[in-house]
């Protein structure tokens, strides 16, 4: 597990190299495709994904295995989580003792409707029992929750070392793509500022609007940010700031992009999707396909 002491002094483990493959080269408002990064930085790049879904969007299972005692510790966490998460959108749990003692942490989207709470809960634990059994270390990731079981005690550290990437495959469009990036990347620091206030309790929310390149409706961007409770306001405010500082090195220009790690996300869209939900529901074509990038799993 990659647990962090200080968000602050993080050495990013991504390459300078890469970093410029992703910029925009001066001959053209697109960045550079993402599988070039495969040449530079181990991750993997799977095949696009509706950007919005039922399905997990991201697991992790640690490679090294588990004893039969340290099993039953895990199935005994995921049992307690969902009840007790599904009642509060947040909990902790532990099992077993010494070398076959567990920890586990699940969580809801505070903004998200208590039935849908419960559903994406009982999806996860389902999810990460079946695709991690035998592993020490799941971790799965939802729209809506997340739950994730270690043989670590990992519980009040900012973790962000596995770092899952969603990207639109389309750029914005109808706008100016500099004002665009300007807009969405003040936004979101907006987002990264609110999430650190303890009052927000570990999400924040909001919204801008820019004019269109030809004089049409204005474009609506919404930002996200959103940590596990386990870890401080301050904490919180560095995780989600880094996962921002991530954005225009993979998504300028995107109509939208999530960087998400084990302890916090960040997330923006040019369509509604944190409650309540501003306006109707938007189409498939609306919400698009988004790429997804992997980076130390």
């Amino acid at each position: 597990m990659h647990a962090n002491k200080s968000l602050a002094s993080r050495i990013h483990h991504i390459t300078n190299e890469a970093r410029h493959a992703m910029a925009p080269s001066s001959s053209s408002p697109l960045p550079a495709s993402p599988l070039l990064v495969l040449l530079m930085v181990p991750l993997l790049l799977a095949m696009a994904r509706p950007c919005s879904g039922v399905d997990a969007i991201g697991t992790y299972c640690a490679k090294n295995g588990t004893s039969a005692e340290t099993q039953a510790s895990i199935d005994q966490v995921l049992a307690a989580l969902v009840p007790r998460a599904s009642a509060a959108y947040y909990a902790t749990a532990t099992a077993g003792r010494s070398s076959s003692a567990v920890w586990g942490l699940a969580q809801c989207r505070g903004d998200v409707p208590r039935q849908d709470c419960s559903l994406c809960l009982a999806a996860a634990a389902k999810e990460v029992a079946s695709s991690c059994r035998g592993s020490s270390d799941g971790r799965v990731f939802y729209d809506y929750c997340l739950l994730r079981y270690s043989t670590a005690n990992f519980i009040g550290l900012a973790d962000t070392g596995y770092t899952l990437i969603l990207l639109n495959t389309q750029n914005a469009t109808g706008v100016d793509l500099a004002a665009f990036d300007r807009a969405q990347g003040k936004l979101m620091s907006r987002v990264a500022s609110e999430a650190g206030d303890a009052a927000n309790k570990g999400l924040a929310t909001d919204t801008t609007r820019l004019g269109s390149d030809g004089g049409g409706a204005k474009t609506t961007i919404y930002g996200l940010g959103w940590c596990t409770r386990d870890i401080t306001a301050a904490d919180c405010g560095l995780c989600v700031a880094q996962a921002v500082a991530e954005l225009p090195n993979y998504c300028r220009y995107r109509r939208g992009c999530r960087v998400i790690y084990s302890s916090c996300m960040a997330r923006y869209e040019v369509y509604p999707f944190f409650f309540p939900l501003d306006g109707a529901n938007k189409s498939a074509d609306e919400v698009g396909q988004c790429d997804k990038i992997v980076l130390n799993a």
